[in-house]
């Protein structure tokens, strides 16, 4: 995306080192995060998850969406944070929310794809619209798109017991 508008270069395989080695893309929605802020920031900034408040986007083959997904489960959160699963392969616009088995429509704003979310969250957006997010609900807003931040938040959260926890699974 560039400006907020998909772009027809767009390259699902991103850069690479110079030894060929993957390099990620920076997250640019870091709210809560320690890259936007001291540690108290971070604990301020926390989520105080209410059922229906947040929503988590993910594919079940990215595996930072996928350990976004997994601690979701353990710290007890399934209950009040919803998931939206895409489908599991890029198209020529990106993730792709549809009827493949186990992935789904957006329930929040009729999204096609998962640069609508971005574009929602700012319309001049320019980067590629990744997964995990994690959407405010109520505030109709991104906040943040980092699994390492959004296992952190989750971290922070009130939780189900240990034993609980691994019953649900």
């Amino acid at each position: 995306m560039i400006d907020g508008k998909w772009t027809a270069d767009w390259q699902p395989v991103q850069s690479k080192d110079k030894e060929g080695r993957f390099v990620r893309q920076t997250s640019s929605f870091r709210k809560g995060s320690r890259q936007t802020g001291s540690p108290a920031r971070l604990a301020k900034a926390a989520l105080r998850p209410k059922r229906g408040h947040y929503h988590l986007y993910v594919a079940l083959i990215c595996l930072w969406a996928s350990r976004a997904l997994i601690a979701r489960s353990l710290k007890g959160l399934k209950d009040l944070i919803p998931v939206t699963m895409v489908e599991p392969f890029l198209t020529d616009q990106g993730w792709r929310f549809g009827n493949f088995p186990g992935a789904s429509e957006d329930p929040l704003s009729r999204a096609t794809y998962m640069h609508e979310i971005y574009t929602r969250a700012d319309d001049l957006f320019t980067g590629g619209a990744t997964v995990p997010v994690l959407w405010d609900t109520k505030r109709a807003r991104m906040v943040n798109n980092e699994s390492a931040d959004i296992l952190r938040m989750f971290s922070t959260q009130a939780t189900l017991p240990m034993k609980s926890r691994l019953l649900a699974l």
